[in-house]
């Protein structure tokens, strides 16, 4: 495993390599991604865990996301049971990690909502639990940038770490701690790149949500055509995330590097008659 240093645009690059690399075997990819956000669904209703469930299996099932678009880009189908290459990658032995991660994750996000409740207040916490919409005007704008704030500055470590850690452990069989080292470097070597992979996605953003705006203005008076056009449109997109997601480990870590060219021998001396 190597990490390559990359260019400032790659970023960009990776944005587009979502939607091209959707475009391989479109129908089996969102099959796969709407698979992906049932399951996390339903563990949200099992007991004890609750909302901590999607925490705890996002890095196991993402094994099995990056599994399927990578077959995708090779020219074969994945099958919808791809998803759980987690569970049987490193010879069934990474899903014990995979889900250490994953309470690793649930631990550092319950701990970055508690201090950013304690910032400015829970409306934070209400609306990642649901309980609260985003649009609601009873939130304090004020409070909620603090909040946030507060939030993003404790969670983003951790979102660094567990990047590329998923992946690491599954299928380079790296020890946890290591693989969150490792993701965390591999990210700063290439940090300009990943700037412009988020504003790439954020831009798009913008995009999208004026294009869906102006959609929803057509369709206003048909509140059951919006959902079936929208519910197409926001699955399509999720899974050209989880496209590009790959294209960024496709290109910022080499698995194989090529071996060194060996060092230029002088010549021969001519032999004495």
């Amino acid at each position: 495993m190597q990490i390559a240093r990359l260019p400032a645009t790659t970023g960009f690059r990776w944005v587009l390599d979502g939607f091209r690399l959707l475009r391989r075997q479109p129908v089996a990819l969102v099959a796969i991604a709407f698979l992906n956000l049932a399951l996390m669904g339903v563990s949200m209703i099992v007991p004890i865990i609750g909302s901590l469930g999607p925490l705890i299996l996002t890095p196991i099932f993402m094994v099995g996301m990056m599994q399927a678009v990578r077959t995708a880009e090779a020219g074969q189908n994945p099958s919808p049971l791809t998803l759980f290459a987690g569970f049987r990658d490193d010879r069934g032995r990474a899903w014990k990690p995979l889900l250490g991660l994953g309470a690793i994750n649930a631990a550092a996000t319950v701990l970055a909502l508690a201090a950013s409740a304690m910032a400015g207040g829970d409306a934070l916490v209400q609306m990642a639990t649901g309980r609260l919409d985003p649009s609601d005007p009873r939130l304090n704008d004020a409070a909620l940038a603090g909040a946030l704030a507060v939030f993003i500055l404790i969670y983003l470590p951790i979102q660094l770490a567990t990047w590329y850690a998923p992946l690491f452990i599954a299928w380079d069989r790296v020890p946890l701690m290591k693989s969150m080292f490792f993701s965390i470097a591999a990210i700063l070597r290439n940090r300009w790149a990943f700037l412009a992979y988020a504003v790439g996605w954020v831009a798009f953003a913008v995009v999208a949500s004026i294009v869906l705006r102006l959609l929803q203005g057509l369709l206003a008076g048909s509140p059951l055509l919006w959902s079936v056009v929208l519910m197409p449109l926001w699955l399509v997109g999720i899974t050209a995330v989880y496209c590009s997601f790959w294209a960024t480990y496709r290109d910022a870590v080499d698995r194989n590097p090529r071996p060194a060219a060996p060092d230029p021998q002088p010549p021969a001396p001519p032999p004495t008659p």
